[in-house]
């Protein structure tokens, strides 16, 4: 910025102190869509916590037997499918992570589902949701039309799709996290483009070139573009400046810390782990973390965000993919007890003793192999015991 005025004095301002709104301001003009939204680190950290840790739980299929209880259905085909392979180009994990990815990421999550004559289902194709438009028609049905990377159109039956939204407020398409925040994600995308330019230029908040002698408008520009092209840059920073007579330098007090920077940054963070329900500590902003915390706030992860993203997962899948009501869906959550040994053992010490869980339940959930038939029977303490229980006990005794 040049500025001549008739106090004969001459100034270069390359670079002002931060100004949040503006910057906020001209970057918002670029609208953040699913796309672009996890270019943030922030972004791509939460959505990958939360893709990873669903994707990475056992999915198992149940059948309900005739005294209600629950048992793995391996003999349905579909079992393999949300298991192992739900496609010939994917692993189960691959595909529930891509769907939970699309899924907090625009809102919903599509997959044609292949079946046979009969009317199994044989593979699960994912679908691109942002050429998924979802249509209810005249009579009441709906209709999912997809848009072909040729541009044809092709139209599915809703038995045809499994269909995974977000809260939905016109109860057809899930709402999408990324455009409902985008000021936030503008906001911290104006930080981090502060940061490149402030460290760019050699971590120093610019200057002033000064002279008391009139200089000419085009002599003042030749003037700046040299200095600029000698010392602008962390290549080139803290070179030793040559100036013409009677010019002085004086640098400009802006620092990050004065535009509050750093603290900005932290609190742009937390509005987005808000917005996706994640725990700071695990997109590593550990501010005021401590163990004890840090450990209450993963199971409030585990209860307040993960687990209404699986029991949509589980009701989709009874939805679109199963016919046979006394077969289920569920994730194995205690998986999430692997890395915690301690945890793992007070819960199986407590199993045990109350006759919840036979030594071989706990090994078959350690991945180990059954001890044999005596590893099926069940123990119980036997201090407690009823009141009358007591006192039959202590008659006998006075009669004895």
């Amino acid at each position: 910025m040049i500025d001549t005025n008739n106090s004969q004095e001459f100034k270069i301002k390359s670079l002002r102190s931060f100004d949040f709104s503006a910057l906020a301001r001209s970057n918002a003009i670029r609208r953040e869509t699913p796309e672009t939204a996890p270019e943030l680190p922030v972004v791509m950290a939460c959505i990958r916590v939360i893709a990873e840790s669903c994707a990475s739980l056992p999915l198992h299929l149940y059948r309900l037997d005739s005294d209600n209880a629950k048992i793995k259905a391996t003999d349905s085909p579909l079992y393999n499918i949300l298991h192992k392979r739900p496609n010939e180009e994917q692993t189960s994990l691959e595909l529930r992570e891509q769907i939970i990815l699309h899924y907090l990421l625009y809102g919903n999550s599509f997959c044609q589902i292949v079946r046979n004559q009969p009317g199994v289902v044989t593979d699960l194709m994912p679908l691109h949701p942002s050429r998924m438009a979802v249509e209810r028609l005249s009579d009441g049905s709906l209709r999912y039309v997809y848009k072909e990377p040729n541009a044809r159109e092709t139209i599915y039956q809703p038995r045809q799709i499994f269909h995974l939204r977000m809260p939905s407020l016109d109860g057809l398409n899930g709402m999408c996290i990324p455009k409902m925040i985008s000021d936030a994600i503008a906001h911290a995308r104006a930080l981090e483009q502060h940061g490149l330019t402030y460290f760019s230029n050699g971590a120093r908040p610019g200057c002033v070139l000064e002279s008391d002698a009139p200089i000419p408008t085009d002599a003042a520009e030749r003037i700046r573009e040299q200095w600029e092209r000698l010392h602008r840059g962390a290549d080139r920073a803290h070179r030793t400046a040559v100036l013409p007579n009677g010019l002085k330098v004086h640098e400009l007090t802006g620092s990050n810390e004065n535009s509050q920077f750093i603290s900005a940054r932290k609190l742009s963070v937390i509005e987005i782990c808000r917005a996706f329900r994640v725990p700071p500590h695990l997109v590593q902003s550990l501010e005021g973390a401590t163990y004890s915390n840090i450990e209450a706030q993963g199971r409030e992860f585990l209860t307040y965000s993960l687990l209404p993203h699986l029991r949509r997962i589980e009701n989709a899948i009874a939805r679109d993919l199963i016919d046979d009501e006394t077969i289920f869906a569920e994730h194995d959550v205690h998986a999430f007890m692997r890395a915690d040994s301690s945890a793992r053992s007070a819960y199986y010490a407590q199993m045990l003793s109350t006759g919840v869980m036979s030594i071989n339940e706990v090994r078959a959930a350690e991945g180990m192999n059954p001890i044999g038939p005596e590893g099926n029977e069940r123990y119980m303490q036997s201090q407690f015991v009823t009141v009358k229980s007591i006192a039959e006990q202590q008659g006998e005794k006075q009669n004895d």
